[in-house]
C-alpha cells in the first residue's frame, strides 16, 4: 500500500465523525456561551469534512473509496454514531430532568 492511499483512507473513515460531532461540539457551545463564533466555526469545520471526504476519494481512487464506504463507514462508523449520539441525548436529557 503506498501512503497516498493509506492517507485517503483516513480521511475517509475520519471525515464522517470529525463534520457531524465537529460541528455539533461547536453547536452545542455557541448555544451554551451564546456566541456567534462557535457557530461560524461549526460550519467551517463541516465544510472541512467535505474537502477531507473528496481529498480521501481522490487520493484513494473510486474504487478503494466504495469498498471503504460499504464495508466500514457503514457498517462501523455509522452504528458508533448513532450509540454516541444516544448517549449524548440521554446524558443531556438526564441533566435537565434532574434540575
Amino acid at each position: 500500500m503506498s501512503q497516498k492511499l493509506i492517507i485517503g483512507i483516513i480521511l475517509l473513515i475520519l471525515n464522517v465523525p470529525f463534520g457531524w460531532f465537529g460541528a455539533g461540539i461547536c453547536v452545542y457551545y455557541g448555544k451554551k456561551y451564546n456566541k456567534k463564533f462557535y457557530y461560524f466555526l461549526s460550519a467551517i469545520i463541516y465544510g472541512l469534512s467535505w474537502v477531507m471526504l473528496f481529498t480521501g476519494i481522490y487520493l484513494c481512487g473510486k474504487d478503494y473509496a466504495e469498498i471503504i464506504f460499504d464495508n466500514y463507514v457503514s457498517k462501523y462508523i455509522y452504528p458508533i454514531m448513532i450509540i454516541c449520539l444516544i448517549v449524548f441525548v440521554t446524558v443531556y436529557i438526564v441533566k435537565k430532568i434532574r434540575k
